[in-house]
This record gives C-alpha cells, structure tokens and sequence, in this order.
C-alpha cells in the first residue's frame, strides 16, 4: 500500500471511532478498543479501557466533538501506529473543555479489523502547526 492508501484507511479507520465517541456510542466504542486498551492523557495520566468506558457510561465524560487527520501511518506485520492532528470536545466531570492534541494511537489486525491498543494525547495548536 502507499502512504496515501495507508493515510486512507486508517482515516476511516479514526473518522468511525470519533463518532462513535461523539454520539457517546458506549457499545462502539467498546467494540472497536481492545479489551486491554490503556490511554495516556496530559491531564488525567493514565486511564485504562474499563475506567473510560465507565466514565462513559455514568456521563462523567461527554464527548460532543471528534475530529481528527491523520499524518502519519506506520505499518507493520499485525499493528499500526497511527499519528493525528485533532480536536476534542465535550465536558469532563460536569466542566466543558475544548482541546486540540497530537494523537497517537496504535492499533492491531484482529481477523479483518483493526482494533485500538493504546491512545496517547499531547496538547498542540495544531492551527500552528
């Protein structure tokens, strides 16, 4: 695959996991993060799948917008480290925020989908940038 087609897939690949997260779609998003999927967020540390879906479910974290453009796919045998330029919105523990991040997300092969292992934001201007 070329970069370009790499970019392509995994862009759907981000585009279906942003909105299920914007229509706080518990069932998908849990669907498409691994079961061992952890994130590691400037403001927060690290969260693993259980405590984020829960934070989900009980409306502690409301995610209203999710937009994200990939830069950079690496890939390899089974896993593919994806680079993003974002933005995200939405409310955590009742505040509203509004954030743009660099996002670095891996995912793994699992039969004919790739499912998100592990998410890593860092704050950008990404208009900046």
């Amino acid at each position: 695959m070329t970069d370009i087609e790499l970019k392509t897939v995994f862009q759907q690949v981000e585009d279906e996991l942003n909105k299920a997260y914007e229509r706080n779609d518990v069932r998908k998003v849990a669907a498409l993060l691994s079961d061992r999927w952890i994130i590691l967020e400037s403001s927060t540390g690290l969260s693993d799948k259980e405590q984020f879906i829960r934070a989900m479910e009980d409306g502690r974290l409301v995610q209203t917008k999710m937009v994200k453009e990939v830069q950079e796919v690496k890939l390899f045998d089974n896993f593919a480290i994806v680079i993003s330029k974002g933005r995200n919105e939405g409310r955590h523990l009742g505040i509203p925020y509004n954030s743009e991040q660099w996002v670095t997300n891996v995912y793994v092969k699992e039969e004919t989908n790739w499912i998100c292992v592990m998410t890593q934001e860092v704050p950008a201007d990404c208009n900046n940038q």
